[in-house]
């Protein structure tokens, strides 16, 4: 399955299999002045456009009150072709992954339409596998804000230990396999983070790792 992830996180999750079905909605344009202020910032743009589809799907159908979902895009409809949730699935259809609630809708924004909804079931072996780096932070606190925040949706691994410290400015969180972009912006914004494509010098990406978390 290829999604990308918008919220604070747009991208492909490789990982999240869903069994799913039944119908979805619409996303808003943002006013120039808006956009133009919140560009500054991809993880408050990213958040921006969740909040938008939110309000939109909200008025079609009822949505979950105590969490803020997962959002991610459409990118290539042949690779989920085999996942009969997606069977009317198009390129750029937006889907709202509610992991707390096991709720997913894929909606489709230039027809404002409900395209499934459905329940969610979740393989733990497929999730994105995210490794937490210490680099002289608040691990434990930054492991326990995903885990709160991101339950079902990652798999977080025991913490590692950065060999290069000095070379890690900020709590950095880094999409190594390129399919994560919407969600690395999520977890970035909730542990006060940033996205970075490259590794800090010294460091290496440790084995069957997706998203990269290093904590200073």
């Amino acid at each position: 399955m290829e999604i990308k992830k918008t919220g604070k996180l747009n991208i492909i999750i490789s990982a999240v299999l869903v069994v799913i079905a039944v119908a979805l909605a619409a996303l808003t344009f943002y006013f120039f002045t808006q956009y133009q202020s919140i560009k500054k910032n991809p993880n408050q743009v990213a958040q921006a456009e969740v909040d938008a589809i939110v309000a939109n799907v909200s008025k079609i159908i009822d949505l979950p009150k105590d969490e803020t979902p997962t959002l991610a895009t459409v990118l290539d409809k042949d690779k989920l072709k085999d996942q009969p949730f997606f069977a009317m699935a198009e390129n750029g259809d937006k889907i709202l992954i509610y992991t707390k609630s096991k709720k997913a809708i894929i909606y489709r924004t230039k027809d404002n339409k409900l395209i499934n909804v459905g329940p969610i079931v979740i393989d733990p072996k497929t999730l994105p596998q995210l490794t937490i780096v210490d680099a002289g932070g608040d691990v434990k606190g930054v492991t326990q804000k995903i885990a709160d925040k991101f339950p079902d949706t990652i798999s977080v691994s025991a913490a590692a230990t950065a060999k290069n410290k000095a070379a890690v400015k900020q709590i950095t969180v880094i999409d190594v396999t390129g399919k994560a972009g919407d969600l690395v912006s999520q977890i970035a914004a909730e542990i006060g983070g940033t996205v970075s494509n490259t590794l800090p010098a010294g460091e290496t990406i440790p084995e069957n790792t997706s998203i990269i978390v290093y904590v200073k």
